[in-house]
């Protein structure tokens, strides 16, 4: 499916945008960005050629959608501003689709970016959404939690324990 999303807020133009076989490399110099920010909890080291290990043949082939999962780009007044990464996952003995990966550029944070791409991304496709938090990353776990409190949600309930070890895992009810 692709998501063309627009909202204009403090003449802030905010665009999610399924990505094309031509963004591979947005998505895996964004993706070095996103393993630099994990790298403060899960204490990753770079290469020997100064990037972190991704695994690039993977994420082009999401970009050229030969995988069950589906990568979008986040555009602010048409620059690039970050990722957003959607995967199907068992939760519960269930099929649903999870947010596996957010990752917004720090410019862009604390403007309702995060919040307009997960709204929007929740709501346009499933009934239930899996979402799972590294355990060590407090800032994402904050972002989270103040967001569960704004969405136009069901029911947000907190996976316990934990199906997948290391996480923080929720499933999510739209409304």
């Amino acid at each position: 499916m692709d998501l063309s999303l627009n909202k204009n807020e403090h003449q802030m133009e905010i665009k999610v945008r399924k990505t094309k076989t031509t963004d591979s490399g947005t998505l895996c110099m964004l993706w070095q960005f996103y393993q630099y920010h994990q790298s403060s909890f899960d204490q990753e080291d770079v290469g020997t050629d100064g990037r972190f290990d991704i695994d690039e043949q993977y994420l082009n082939s999401v970009v050229c959608g030969e995988q069950e999962s589906a990568a979008y780009l986040i555009f602010v007044s048409d620059q690039v501003a970050g990722f957003a990464t959607v995967e199907t996952t068992e939760i519960r003995g269930k099929e649903m689709p999870e947010l596996a990966d957010i990752f917004i550029l720090p410019k862009y944070r604390k403007q309702g970016v995060g919040k307009f791409v997960v709204q929007h991304l929740m709501q346009a496709v499933s009934e239930q959404w899996h979402v799972a938090v590294y355990i060590n990353d407090g800032l994402a776990l904050k972002f989270w939690s103040n967001l569960f409190t704004q969405l136009n949600v069901a029911l947000v309930e907190k996976v316990e324990p934990a199906e997948t070890e290391g996480f923080h895992e929720f499933v999510i009810t739209n409304a």
